[in-house]
């Protein structure tokens, strides 16, 4: 009983944090508010935008960067010195991983000697250790988004909750980077509703179905419905959307 009266208080932090994402009116806005919330796990600085096409120049990879609150002269360095198809995370990024963190690396990627060098030379700027969110448009074109800093201990729940609140953001940074919010309005229905509202609290396909009383097979389909009124590729994805259009809460 208490463990579920911890997990309700930490969900509704996190909703109110998304709520305070959803109202910012700047890029700036959005960084600080994420960098507020990711500072309980020790994350301080962040980046995060699509992966720019192969061989394209620093201006149009400098472009690419919709939330910016990297070390200034860092940045500078990586894309003077063309680290972006060099550095792992990136590599990853581009494959489609699942969320790691940096110590992870290693494992899941053989990091050649240039990869090795562009991550020790992100600890001279406190870029110790980090968190990076990969996903995916509906175009396919691959998102990172990273969090860093001198030291970094997100738990289970940080990490599921920080991709929530990752893609909301990063949904919110690119109508305002559009100029504008979207002017065409999403309806859900009350079903779709209900299911995205039990998979906000981290709940299976399994679990949304027996607490709705419905069958497996049709909590998917409306799951997978919600998704493509939304114009997302993933349940993560549309929850936060969900949340940004204000559709739940």
């Amino acid at each position: 009983m208490r463990e579920t009266a911890v997990w309700r208080r930490r969900l509704d932090d996190t909703l109110e944090f998304l709520c305070r994402i959803r109202r910012s009116s700047t890029q700036q806005e959005i960084c600080r508010h994420l960098l507020c919330y990711a500072e309980r796990f020790g994350a301080t600085n962040l980046l995060a935008g699509p992966i720019p096409p192969p061989r394209a120049l620093r201006r149009e990879q400098v472009s690419h960067v919709l939330l910016d609150a990297w070390p200034e002269q860092w940045s500078e360095r990586y894309f003077s010195k063309g680290y972006l198809y060099r550095d792992p995370t990136i590599q990853l990024v581009s494959r489609g991983s699942s969320p790691f963190r940096w110590s992870e690396i290693d494992e899941m990627c053989g990091v050649g000697p240039v990869g090795r060098r562009v991550m020790d030379e992100a600890t001279e700027f406190k870029l110790c250790e980090g968190f990076t969110i990969p996903f995916a448009t509906l175009e396919r074109q691959a998102v990172g988004f990273s969090v860093a800093g001198e030291k970094l201990d997100p738990d289970p729940h940080d990490r599921l909750a920080f991709q929530f609140v990752a893609a909301c953001a990063f949904g919110c940074a690119v109508t305002l980077a559009a100029g504008k919010w979207d002017s065409k309005p999403v309806h859900l229905s009350p079903r779709q509703r209900d299911v995205l509202r039990w998979a906000s609290e981290g709940f299976t396909v399994d679990e949304i179905a027996d607490r709705l009383s419905i069958s497996r097979n049709t909590a998917d389909t409306h799951l997978r419905s919600a998704r493509e009124r939304l114009g997302v590729a993933n349940t993560v994805h549309a929850v936060a959307e969900a949340f940004r259009h204000g559709l739940i809460a």
